[in-house]
């Protein structure tokens, strides 16, 4: 059921463009079987460094964008930056920081219910927040 949601929700998005007419393209990736979830990578035009990867079960739409590697925090910084990722928490519209493995996130949840429009909104969003989040911590972080 969910990958039919998936899938119903990048047909509807494959024709659509952000409030600001920032065109979009989406590729489903399928699960390598019938078990396996299925993602859609959503790439917002002049951002493609930051995808978003959304996946859907059956109690939420999650919108993922990857920001930067563990690796890319500057020696003895780690505990300023947490400190700054947790404030930013609260006034972050709409998303939420977190990590998967080594990996800093910035990640945004919508109820499985939500229309396309709702969805094009997260990432609009989403995609905004990701850039304001990497220039608000970039001293945090090597460059590269």
């Amino acid at each position: 059921m969910s990958n039919n949601k998936l899938k119903l929700l990048t047909d509807e998005l494959d024709n659509k463009s952000l409030s600001t007419g920032t065109g979009l393209t989406i590729e489903l990736i399928e699960g390598d079987n019938s078990d396996d979830v299925s993602v859609a990578q959503i790439l917002v035009e002049g951002r493609e460094e930051l995808p978003i990867y959304m996946t859907v079960d059956e109690g939420q739409i999650l919108c993922i964008t990857y920001l930067w590697h563990e690796r890319e925090v500057k020696s003895g910084m780690r505990a300023d930056l947490m400190d700054v990722l947790l404030t930013l928490n609260v006034s972050v519209p709409l998303s939420a920081f977190s990590k998967i493995g080594n990996q800093y996130i910035i990640y945004g949840a919508l109820s499985p219910d939500s229309n396309v429009n709702d969805v094009l909104l997260e990432i609009e969003v989403l995609s905004d927040n990701a850039l304001e989040a990497i220039e608000t911590v970039s001293e945090f972080l090597n460059e590269e």
